[in-house]
């Protein structure tokens, strides 16, 4: 009996051994976004919800809020939609449900694109890649005209190491 617990407790030793030098798991981030005016409104999304607010005051610079999940929480009395998809990124046609009235959606479609800059970075094994954008869509939503506006846009990703170790300088 002594030896079959000696070999457990040596393979249990072993996994957590292993489990130790394997490091932590670091997920990656994705996030993106667009604002700029909308006939006398703004538009502003983000990964997961857009809003048509006031053109008064500023929401405030597109680099501090694209990464906001829930722009509807700071933005409590904005015209407020949940985006249908949420793992697309900057897609040529995007859609949005509000979130006051499931049958008022809000379409966008990518009429052109221009990009601004683009930075590409290795991050401790990960890649870290920024992007700004000026692209215009045609916007259709209920019950409203459709219209066109150009929009200054941001996207962010940064990937997961991959199995790349992490080397510190």
């Amino acid at each position: 009996m002594e030896r079959p617990l000696k070999s457990a407790i040596a393979a249990y030793l072993g996994l957590i051994g292993s489990l130790l030098l394997t490091g932590t798991a670091s997920a990656g981030d994705w996030q993106w976004g667009c604002m700029g005016p909308i006939g006398d409104r703004q538009i502003l999304f983000s990964r997961y919800t857009l809003i048509v607010a006031p053109a008064k005051p500023p929401l405030g610079k597109l680099e501090d809020l694209f990464r906001i999940a829930d722009l509807s929480e700071k933005f409590p009395d904005a015209e407020a939609y949940n985006a249908d998809q949420t793992n697309d990124g900057l897609q040529k046609t995007m859609t949005y449900t509000s979130q006051d009235s499931p049958n008022s959606t809000l379409t966008l479609t990518e009429k052109s694109s221009k990009e601004i800059s683009h930075e590409h970075h290795l991050v401790c094994g990960r890649d870290e890649d920024n992007s700004a954008e000026r692209k215009t869509y045609h916007v259709e939503r209920s019950n409203a005209a459709p219209v066109d506006v150009s929009l200054q846009c941001r996207e962010y990703l940064l990937t997961t190491r991959g199995g790349r170790p992490c080397i510190s300088n």
